[in-house]
């Protein structure tokens, strides 16, 4: 009976030891694969780092723009928005039917100029560039300025009979109106007392 017992417990611990290899296995199986994932994880994490890293270090590494610069930039800016203005006063010139004569040729003309004035300023770096680009676009500037005031002329100049119509007009309507009151009082005679109150 002691003989048995051994047996089964030699039994129970074989298959005890036999399940214990298995799990074993399946567990460093298991952290092998885990590990090599979040291995592969991170690699991929530490790439998309390096290259964060050395995005930020190529922004880094360049040279932050002086003074000069930003007033190249503010003056391109300023050419471009008097050009567009000047065309959209041509435009609306057009529109209205006011005699533009040759303005819109001359707005195409003020185009091309600055965009030559503008390429000259974007490839310009020194001091001595910088100020004849300023006298370039100052030059533009005053040339927008007298398009669009042209612009603007030629349509006051379409606006002006029909002002002084209306104002004939008001003017004869206020008249009749008064000379109107003035009858209608008169006839109506005195305002009795009563009524007054």
């Amino acid at each position: 009976m002691l003989s048995s017992v051994a047996v089964r417990v030699g039994e129970l611990l074989a298959t005890m030891l036999a399940a214990g290899v298995v799990v074993l296995a399946a567990v460093v199986t298991g952290v092998w694969w885990l590990k090599r994932r979040v291995r592969r994880r991170l690699g991929t994490i530490n790439h998309a780092t390096a290259a964060a890293y050395a995005g930020w270090r190529w922004l880094l590494s360049q040279p932050v723009p002086d003074r000069r610069w930003l007033a190249m930039t503010r003056q391109r800016r300023t050419l471009w928005r008097a050009v567009s203005a000047a065309e959209h006063a041509i435009a609306t010139a057009q529109q209205v039917g006011a005699p533009t004569g040759d303005l819109d040729t001359l707005g195409r003309r003020l185009r091309r100029t600055a965009q030559d004035a503008d390429h000259s300023l974007s490839v310009a770096h020194g001091a001595a560039s910088c100020g004849r680009g300023e006298q370039v676009v100052d030059v533009r500037l005053g040339l927008a300025g007298l398009i669009q005031d042209a612009a603007a002329s030629a349509v006051a100049s379409l606006s002006q009979p029909a002002a002084r119509h209306l104002a004939d007009d008001a003017r004869r309507e206020a008249e009749a109106l008064a000379a109107g009151l003035t009858i209608a009082a008169q006839a109506a005679g005195p305002i009795p007392a009563r009524a007054a109150r």
